[in-house]
């Protein structure tokens, strides 16, 4: 009887040991510094000037029931952006807030909502002026106006959540590239 009990409590200190650890520091920074790599890549006028040359030259595909077809500019923009976004967004809203993470995950949902409301917004007003062939100068200055407005805002939220995930980083001994 004595052997019962003391797996038992062997096996509930096992599992409350797991279920109290909470996400690794490296999935940590993983999900909310190093996904906002995805941000940076649609956060750009680059990405319209691409967006573009995809509608110039009929290039614009996205999927329907898995199976690749030509769309629009702004199916490609919720399918590539938005949809990505949320994906990201989703794995960090799902991280434990605990201990000295909760600064860099709060910093990291700040940079998603943020962009998130962006594309929501402007890219897709955007694309639809590219996919309704709106004169370029239209386009252009619809993008550099969007650019003028958020640039500051974002790179703000960008430095806070730097300031954050490189001294968690640092602390855990993850290796990373200033």
């Amino acid at each position: 009887m004595k052997k019962i009990y003391y797996i038992k409590f062997l096996l509930l200190t096992a599992l409350t040991g797991v279920v109290s650890c909470g996400p690794s520091p490296k999935k940590v920074v993983a999900q909310t510094w190093l996904n906002t790599n995805n941000v940076t890549t649609y956060y750009s006028p680059r990405f319209f000037n691409e967006l573009m040359e995809r509608k110039t030259t009929d290039n614009i595909t996205v999927y329907e029931d898995d199976t690749a077809t030509k769309g629009t500019s702004v199916a490609y923009v919720q399918q590539y952006v938005i949809a990505t976004i949320d994906e990201n967004l989703k794995k960090v809203e799902a991280l434990s807030a605990k201990g000295d993470n909760k600064e860099l995950i709060h910093a990291s949902l700040e940079v998603f909502r943020y962009a998130k409301g962006i594309f929501e917004t402007e890219y897709l007003d955007i694309a639809a002026m590219i996919d309704d062939e709106r004169p370029s100068e239209d386009i252009m200055t619809a993008i550099d106006n969007l650019f003028g407005k958020y640039d500051g805002e974002m790179q703000a939220r960008f430095d806070r959540l730097d300031s954050y995930a490189i001294p968690y980083a640092e602390k855990h001994d993850i290796p990373i590239k200033k």
